[in-house]
């Protein structure tokens, strides 16, 4: 059976995490949440890390034992066989259909601001370099990944380093003190900002393409959390104790313009831009290879095949073809980016409890059946409390119902 290319090291495998995990909802989410909750904005942030933790283990954990391009759906099939597989990946691309183009939607308002024009066409352009940047060897792929990766690490470093010279710290920080904390209106935004820790269920589907996979997966894993909670703490400091403005969607930019001047907005959103771009080439990357394993294991009609560069090349156009395709949908108004954006973050949250199951089957220790029980737990809270549009995801399970019934069919 053909395997892909090992191209992953812990430092590529952690800027690939990095862009998958870090959108542009990071120079928007803060203001928003300082908006909702003020003073308590910090700790929502803070929860909300912790809370992520028991998904990401899991995610750590099956990845390690089961590196497979299939990612959730190969921990689905190990636990509960291939019709779990099937329709655990047909989930997966329901999300990531929708999902993707929502995130290259809000790129595409940022460029509409700069530019003018219809956001279609930029997120269209932003998927189409995303696209081609994988018709190189997947080592320069991963590269390229890093080196965008590190430059958008740097210059939001900039960005908070002139954040906290605008902090007054003279005067008393807008920040509660632990025994001022209203939990129920710490716990208010929670949804608002939880997916902002999403994304590391995409990257698990890249676990075989690390050089090794049980010491470096975990290792990138770790890092990009780490690195990710630094940045989202460092700018919701910076937007809670400087202010929202009076856009609290675009807090950073206004701090921005008052540090330096009218280009601050400018540099502003050319930085959400380039941070989607980077976000688009890390989660096409981990979606061909998920196309690639339907594939490989016969879920599809047609034979993948690898390039002689190391990429699944005719994956990756299918997927950013896809992709391209549902913007048209959008464009001339059927869907737009808040339905987008909550049919994808719904299946992902489905997903994460289906990884927190399989887990719990596998286990042989206490101790990770404690972690995919808790990782479980939160998945159903949250299902209730945002249990809504669960027709799109019923009707996935039933095509990959088909799917896989076609599949035993033919074997």
């Amino acid at each position: 059976m053909p395997k892909l290319h090992k191209s992953l090291s812990t430092f590529s495998g952690t800027a690939l995490m990095m862009n998958i995990v870090v959108g542009a909802g990071l120079l928007s989410l803060p203001g928003l949440s300082v908006a909702a909750v003020g003073d308590h904005a910090l700790w929502s942030w803070v929860v909300c890390a912790v809370l992520a933790l028991p998904l990401l283990a899991t995610f750590i954990i099956m990845g390690k034992r089961y590196p497979n391009a299939g990612g959730v759906a190969h921990f689905a099939a190990q636990a509960f066989g291939p019709y779990a597989y099937a329709t655990t990946s047909m989930m997966f691309l329901g999300a990531v259909t929708l999902g993707l183009p929502a995130v290259a939607l809000s790129g595409g308002y940022y460029a509409v601001e700069l530019f003018s024009g219809h956001p279609a066409a930029y997120a269209a352009g932003l998927i189409f370099f995303a696209t081609i940047a994988h018709l190189f060897r997947a080592e320069i792929v991963s590269k390229i990944s890093t080196a965008v990766a590190s430059g958008i690490v740097l210059v939001l470093l900039g960005f908070i380093a002139v954040g906290l010279n605008a902090v007054p710290w003279e005067n008393t920080l807008p920040i509660a003190g632990i025994q001022e904390i209203d939990f129920i209106l710490t716990l208010s935004p929670f949804m608002m900002i939880f997916f902002a820790f999403t994304g590391w269920e995409v990257a698990a589907g890249s676990a075989e393409e690390f050089r090794n996979p049980k010491r470096d997966f975990p290792r990138a894993m770790i890092l990009s959390y780490v690195a990710v909670c630094v940045l989202y703490f460092a700018t919701v400091f910076i937007v809670q104790t400087s202010g929202v403005g009076d856009n609290p969607a675009s807090a950073f930019a206004a701090i921005a313009r008052k540090a330096v001047g009218a280009w601050g907005g400018v540099l502003v959103a050319l930085l959400a831009c380039l941070m989607i771009l980077a976000n688009l080439i890390g989660a096409i990357w981990a979606v061909s290879r998920l196309v690639y394993a339907l594939s490989r294991e016969g879920y599809l009609p047609i034979k993948l095949k690898i390039s002689s560069t190391g990429t699944p090349l005719s994956s990756v156009l299918i997927v950013g073809g896809g992709l391209s395709f549902m913007l048209i949908f959008q464009a001339i108004g059927w869907i737009n980016i808040s339905f987008m954006m909550g049919l994808a973050g719904q299946n992902f949250l489905l997903m994460f409890g289906i990884a927190a199951a399989a887990m719990f089957t596998l286990a042989q220790q206490a101790s990770d059946r404690l972690i995919a029980g808790a990782a479980f737990v939160l998945v159903i809270v949250l299902v209730i409390l945002e249990g809504q549009l669960l027709l799109y995801p019923a009707a996935l399970i039933v095509l990959g119902i088909g799917i896989a019934k076609i599949r035993s069919q033919q074997q």
